[in-house]
């Protein structure tokens, strides 16, 4: 596999895990706001999915880095 097919995997998974953690976290404040206690699913989503998807972008953005200061990738 390339490291582009590779970052744009980790991409995916990122944005995938960021948007369903965001979910959780607006069902979590929905609930609240309707006076209903929050299930323990909806309240450990977004604890969990969103730092995961944090590190997984800054993963991405390291493996960017150091792909473009090694000598002879990018010259033209």
């Amino acid at each position: 596999m390339s490291a582009k097919r590779v970052d744009t995997a980790i991409v995916v998974v990122a944005v995938a895990a960021a948007v369903i953690g965001a979910a959780g976290l607006i069902g979590v404040l929905g609930q609240a706001w309707m006076g209903y206690t929050p299930s323990h699913l909806l309240t450990y989503l977004p604890m969990i999915l969103l730092p995961i998807a944090f590190a997984l972008l800054a993963a991405v953005v390291i493996r960017s880095a150091l792909r473009r200061r090694q000598p002879g990738v990018n010259e033209s």
